[in-house]
């Protein structure tokens, strides 16, 4: 009898052993996750899904731009478009593997509380437990939303032609690994602009390279000819390098048009100063596209976010 209950003491304290080192592995895999978390890194099955997992960053050109007749009809018509390219793409996954988000930036940040409380809600992020009514959400936000981001950009100035204007080359230098390069995911930024660029605080110029480019300064440009080409590259005339090690960043510009009516290759030019400049920085891959029908690019959206 001694013996049957030190054995059953014996196997007790083994089975206790055992589910102490099993509990001991269990919390060293929780802090490994926790440590991964913090530096930012992934889980092995969503960085193994990382080509999958979409992470959509758009920025909203704010300059005075969008004081001009059907700029901010088109932005709106666009960004619905990505909404949907967006959750056409989180349709297609399993629910398991949704490791997918898409926001929404400015530069500089708005001084209008309501206009972040706005950006905020259109910070949206998918993962296993996300209700399928959340992509219906998604698309209803990014429909109805940005309009009113507009409307009080503009009632917010005194003076609707004396805007500050949009900071994309500072967002570049300061802002874009930080906020919309995720290790995790396929990284994509949306830009709606209108190819110029213009800061009254980043207005730097180092020989012909400039941290700007506007309808003034490109007509004082020696490139409304034919040979334009030839005499960018000879000049050097471009943006100035903003950043580097962009290779993990896929970009799409939306809007280009020309306010330069004396110059039949403006397009070229600001199309040649943003395809130098995201070379230059080490751009995975870009479009440039101008302002056309809404329909038309939709589906260059499409096909950029769900080749």
């Amino acid at each position: 009898m001694k013996t049957k209950i030190q054995l059953l003491a014996y196997i007790a304290t083994i089975l206790l052993i055992s589910s102490c080192k099993s509990d001991k592995k269990e919390q060293i895999k929780e802090v490994e996750v926790a440590k991964n978390e913090i530096k930012g890194e992934c889980p092995s099955f969503i960085l193994d899904n990382k080509e999958n997992n979409l992470n959509i960053s758009v920025f909203l050109d704010l300059s005075d731009r969008i004081t001009r007749p059907k700029t901010i009809l088109s932005d709106t018509e666009n960004l619905k478009s990505i909404a949907k390219a967006f959750t056409n793409h989180v349709k297609t996954k399993k629910l398991i593997l949704l490791q997918d988000k898409i926001q929404l930036y400015f530069n500089p940040a708005p001084t209008n509380n309501t206009i972040n409380s706005i950006s905020e809600k259109l910070h949206i992020e998918f993962d296993k437990n996300s209700p399928k009514a959340k992509i219906i959400d998604t698309e209803e936000l990014y429909a109805t939303q940005p309009s009113e981001i507009y409307n009080l950009a503009l009632a917010d100035s005194e003076n609707p032609k004396d805007f500050p204007g949009s900071d994309i080359w500072r967002f570049f230098k300061d802002n874009v690994k930080d906020y919309t390069i995720s290790d995790c995911h396929r990284n994509i930024l949306v830009i709606l602009t209108d190819g110029y660029m213009y800061h009254e605080n980043s207005q730097m110029k180092e020989d012909n390279m400039s941290s700007y480019l506007t309808p003034n300064f490109l007509d004082k440009l020696p490139l409304a000819n034919s040979k334009w080409e030839t005499t960018l590259d000879e000049k050097g005339y471009g943006f100035i390098k903003a950043n580097n090690g962009l290779e993990d960043l896929e970009v799409l510009v939306i809007g280009v048009e020309s306010l330069n009516p004396k110059n039949p290759y403006a397009i070229d030019v600001m199309r040649a100063y943003w395809t130098n400049w995201f070379n230059e920085m080490g751009v995975k891959k870009f479009k440039i596209q101008n302002a056309d029908l809404a329909s038309s690019v939709e589906k260059v959206i499409e096909d950029f976010v769900n080749p």
